[in-house]
C-alpha cells in the first residue's frame, strides 16, 4: 500500500508492470542523475522538485508536472525543510510507440510517422504543465486522491492504468505538436524554444484576463518584441493575443450568466469589460445572441 500520510518518514517506493513503473517519493534531500530510459511524467504533490534536463531548468511545484522522453539528460534536486512529495510515472518506449502508431492522418487511413518521431526522438518538448489544465493532469489528480486517502494498492497499476495515462499524454500532445510545426523554423531546439516562450506568453494571459496585462509588456515576459510575439502567437494558436483575451473573457461571461445568474452589468464587470456596450457587442458576435437572451436558452 503506497501512503503519503506520514510527514516525517522518507520515502521511495516503486511498483512495476512489465517495463513500466510508477514511483512515489517523500523526500527532504535528494539528488539523482537522470537518464530517462522512456517516457517520463514528474508530478510533485507538494512542495518544489528541481529539475535540470538538457541544459534547461524546471523547479516542478505542487500542482505542476514535466514531461520528458529518454533524449532528456540531467539530474534532479530535493532540498527542503518539509517532505516533498511526489509521483514519477514511466511509462516503455514500445508502448507510447504502439499507441501513437493508432492516431491516423485526416487524410488518410496511415499513421502518421511525423507524430511517431516526435514523441520518441529530441524534437519532443520537454516543458512543465499545470496539472489542472490537462487531461493527464486530471489523471494525476484523481491519483494524488485516492493515494492520500491511503485507499490505493499496488495492485492498481495494472497494464491498463498505463494505457490510460499514455492514451491522456498522447491527447494532450498532439495539439502541442501541430502547433510546434507551424512554427516557422528549421531547426528543432529553434521551434522548441520559441514555442516555450509564447507558452509562457499565454499562461501570464490565463492569469490575468480579467485584467489583461499590456501586450507590450507580456512580450517582454517572453522575450520577443511585440510585433514577433503578435505573429508567433497568431501562427501557434491561431488567433491574435487581443482574439485570445477577448474570447477567454466572454466565456468567462458566458458562464457567470448562465451558471451563477448574475446580471449583464455585473458580468461585464467581472470578466473585465469597461462598458456594457462593448460586452454586449462583442458577445452577441462570440454567440450570436445578446447577453440578457441567454437566461432564455
Amino acid at each position: 500500500m503506497f501512503s503519503f500520510l506520514n510527514e516525517n518518514t522518507d520515502l521511495l517506493d516503486s511498483v512495476s508492470q512489465k517495463d513500466n513503473s510508477i514511483v512515489l517519493s517523500s523526500l527532504k534531500e535528494f539528488y539523482k542523475p537522470i537518464k530517462t530510459d522512456g517516457f517520463a511524467i514528474k508530478y510533485v504533490v507538494e512542495g518544489v522538485e528541481k529539475y535540470f534536463l538538457n541544459g534547461k531548468y524546471f523547479p516542478i511545484k505542487t500542482g505542476k508536472y514535466l514531461l520528458s522522453n529518454q533524449t532528456s539528460e540531467g539530474h534532479v534536486e530535493i532540498e527542503s525543510n518539509r517532505q516533498v512529495k511526489g509521483i514519477c510515472i514511466n511509462i516503455a518506449t514500445e508502448l507510447l510507440t504502439e499507441i501513437v502508431a493508432t492516431q491516423t492522418r485526416p487524410d488518410t487511413a496511415f499513421s502518421d510517422l511525423e507524430l511517431g518521431q516526435f514523441f520518441t526522438t529530441s524534437l519532443f518538448l520537454e516543458n512543465q504543465y499545470n496539472a489542472e489544465k490537462t487531461n493527464v493532469g486530471k489523471m494525476l489528480f484523481s491519483l494524488q486522491n485516492i493515494i492520500l486517502s491511503d485507499n490505493l494498492g499496488k495492485e492498481a497499476f495494472d497494464n491498463e492504468f498505463f494505457y490510460a495515462i499514455s492514451e491522456k499524454i498522447i491527447e494532450d500532445q498532439i495539439p502541442i505538436f501541430k502547433q510546434l510545426q507551424s512554427i516557422p523554423s528549421l531547426k528543432s531546439e529553434t521551434k522548441k524554444d520559441l514555442y516555450k516562450r509564447v507558452f509562457r506568453a499565454k499562461e501570464l494571459m490565463d492569469e490575468s484576463f480579467r485584467n489583461p496585462l499590456p501586450i507590450e509588456i507580456i512580450a517582454q515576459e517572453a522575450c520577443l518584441s511585440e510585433y514577433h510575439f503578435y505573429r508567433l502567437f497568431k501562427s501557434v494558436f491561431k488567433q491574435s493575443p487581443n482574439q485570445y483575451l477577448i474570447q477567454k473573457r466572454l466565456n468567462l461571461a458566458h458562464f457567470l450568466l448562465q451558471k451563477e445568474k448574475i446580471s449583464v452589468s455585473v458580468a461585464a464587470t467581472e470578466s473585465g469589460f469597461s462598458d456594457i456596450y462593448t460586452f454586449s457587442k462583442a458577445f452577441k458576435k462570440q454567440f450570436g445572441f445578446s447577453p440578457s437572451q441567454i437566461s432564455r436558452i
